[in-house]
């Protein structure tokens, strides 16, 4: 991790989307010059001419660090060449030689992630009084402002979060939480930042912005202490008073990018595209997606995925875990006294092996950073066989099985006796890292010792454990909203299709144990689940059950019906399902979670071949319900394997 390098062997990969408000005009056609400063509400200038004096500032952003502070994956407890704050700090330090106005701002998703976050919080607590070290990191490196994102309260509460940003010399920023009691804002909705800019005064205002989910998200933890707003209705509701008082505005907002209709859940939460259209809004800086833009959204409406624009607004989305610095370069303009943008540039520059770890980051970290390996190296047990999410979209898995299993054994002794004991027990559980664009998102522990750090490979978040009651007939309402992970098949078709949706999250791909089933991939969404079996019998609609699951899941996360509807019947405080596994593991000893094959996609005819991705080394850890059943045939653009399935013989 030394920094010893040249500037050459520094120089990283970047992607650099210059766009001027006249390119985008002139890109776009939607308007033409000389009407686009009128269309704007005369906040940006057709050009830099029509200002008296101009100057620059660049905003400089990183989003969802989630405590990657350093260069190490410590669930695979391995170094990582592409990630960590420490090396991100090395493109800062480049960027404020070379420009005279820096500004650097994060959109959130901070204190929760790593293992460092999980150390700080459970092994060793943060005592009254400590600051946490990704804090630390934020000062040193002159952040000067932040969001609050969802996992800054949905994991682990309030009280953590207000102790371990308490030390933080910047705000923490959200518009749209307020007190249920008061109904003031949680946090300062916004902050004026006065910023020096070739010997003058432009005031810069951010305004903060929070998932609404959060509340579902994070219930036991914010329910009826504090409210989550729509986004967009609280940047309506502050942008006249945020105007009055700053030259340029700033969205700094912990929400992605989806073009759903606008009051769909996933526009809600991933509400960019419709805060863009919030009149007063000069640049947005985005996060919660963990992803690039420019780069990552090619063909979502009102979106130029090249030249990083929404709806004609400048915005960068800077990845995760410190893998990316994004910038949007300002050229500001002033006119009879008024500061405005008169052009925009989006840049983006990706981690790579090319860029050196800063070695003040690495010192700041090094305690928390040594002690957290040392905790992850910790063994628990032994693997009878390897735990891997490979194809954990496609057929019953040793990761959701591990999971199920740990949980059910957690639930047949809590109600062995007690209200409950008479209802039959299930377990759900999804493969939480089964791959996104490329082959490094997967859960891959090898056959042998088992570490703490395997059971963060294994589930990744801070969930606790809660149990709801369901009928037959939500089970199987709660199968079909996880069997929109596929796309629908066409049985007649000749051309190449591909069984997995890309937009749909691996997280909510949730595998149920104690019934059977299988999914109809060639129905439409809501009809795909058939044949449920429940000991041995087509299962009961109005028998009723219970579910272990998670507090995320148990809030309504993703969008599954039953879950919206009702309330855990067990919801025990701080118990975390992690644990349960770690405590499963060690009791057992030896774990070899086989699959149980409960449940299978259903076999069909196809005319033509069907088609999906996984790892490209898959084929090291098959499971048994695909041997003989699927054809590696090459690698694509992103490095993922691409896989041919024998549908008609699963």
């Amino acid at each position: 991790m030394s920094e010893d390098q040249n500037q050459e062997e520094n120089s990283p990969k970047l992607t650099e989307k210059k766009v001027t408000r006249r390119d985008f005009i002139a890109k776009s056609g939607k308007v033409v010059a000389g009407a686009f400063a009128a269309s704007m509400g005369m906040k940006y200038f057709a050009g830099s001419a029509m200002a008296d004096s101009t100057s620059s500032l660049t905003l400089l952003t990183t989003t969802d660090e989630h405590q990657y502070i350093v260069p190490y994956d410590y669930m695979s407890d391995t170094e990582r060449d592409n990630i960590g704050l420490s090396k991100v700090f090395t493109l800062i330090e480049e960027e404020r030689a070379e420009r005279e106005n820096t500004m650097l701002l994060s959109a959130g998703d901070t204190i929760q992630g790593s293992l460092v976050g999980n150390y700080e919080f459970a092994v060793e607590p943060l005592e009254d009084g400590e600051t946490q070290t990704i804090v630390k990191v934020f000062n040193h490196m002159g952040y000067q402002a932040a969001a609050v994102g969802n996992h800054e309260l949905q994991d682990y509460g309030m009280p953590f979060f207000e102790k371990a940003v308490a030390g933080s010399e910047f705000p923490w920023l959200s518009a749209n939480i307020k007190e249920v009691e008061t109904g003031d804002h949680y946090v300062e909705p916004y902050t004026i930042v006065e910023q020096e800019i070739d010997g003058e005064i432009v005031k810069v205002g951010i305004f903060g912005a929070t998932p609404p989910q959060t509340m579902l998200w994070g219930s036991d933890h914010v329910s009826g202490i504090l409210d989550f707003e729509e986004i967009v209705d609280a940047a309506e509701e502050i942008m006249p008073e945020l105007r009055e008082e700053a030259d340029i505005v700033i969205a700094l907002a912990h929400t992605g990018i989806d073009d759903s209709p606008k009051d769909s859940a996933d526009a809600r939460e991933n509400a960019a595209i419709y805060l863009s259209e919030v009149d007063g809004i000069d640049a947005m800086i985005l996060g919660h997606n963990h992803r690039h833009l420019p780069g990552d959204f090619d063909g979502v409406e009102m979106v130029d995925n090249e030249l990083g624009l929404i709806n004609g607004i400048p915005a960068i989305m800077a990845g995760s875990w410190g893998d990316a610095l994004g910038a949007i370069d300002l050229e500001l303009g002033k006119q009879n006294g008024q500061w405005r943008i008169a052009e925009a540039s989006v840049r983006l520059r990706e981690i790579d092996e090319n860029v050196a770890s800063h070695q003040e980051i690495e010192e700041l970290a090094s305690d928390v950073h040594d002690n957290t390996v040392e905790y992850v190296r910790t063994p628990i047990g032994t693997a009878g066989i390897g735990i891997a999410s490979f194809f954990s979209r496609v057929a019953d898995s040793p990761v959701t099985q591990v999971v199920n299993d740990a949980q059910l054994w957690w639930a047949e002794k809590e109600f062995a006796e007690g209200d409950y004991s008479d209802l039959p027990i299930l377990s759900a559980a999804a493969p939480f890292q089964a791959g996104r664009e490329d082959a490094e998102y997967f859960t891959n522990v090898k056959e042998g010792d088992i570490t703490i750090g395997d059971v963060t490979d294994i589930y990744i978040y801070d969930n606790e454990i809660r149990v709801m009651k369901v009928t037959g007939a939500e089970v199987i309402e709660w199968l079909e909203r996880s069997a929109e992970n596929f796309n629908q098949i066409d049985p007649d078709s000749t051309e190449v299709q591909d069984l997995l949706d890309g937009g749909f999250s691996a997280y909510n791909y949730d595998v149920i144990d104690g019934v059977d089933y299988e999914i109809d991939v060639t129905q439409p969404e809501g009809q795909r689940i058939t044949n449920v079996m429940f000991d041995g019998e087509p299962i009961d609609e109005d028998q009723e059950f219970l579910v272990v699951t998670n507090d995320y899941r148990a809030g309504g996360g993703g969008g599954f019906g039953p879950t919206e509807r009702m309330d855990p019947v067990y919801a025990p405080s701080g118990l975390v399902n992690r644990e349960i596994i770690i405590e499963y593991i060690e009791e057992l000893g030896t774990v070899t979670p086989t699959p149980t094959d409960n449940w299978r996609i259903k076999p069909v005819e196809v005319a033509g071949p069907v088609h999906f991705r996984s790892h490209p080394e898959a084929y090291e850890d098959i499971v048994p319900g695909l041997e003989g059943k699927i054809e590696f045939l090459e690698l694509d653009e992103n490095g993922m394997g691409v896989f041919d399935l024998d549908i008609a013989n699963l």
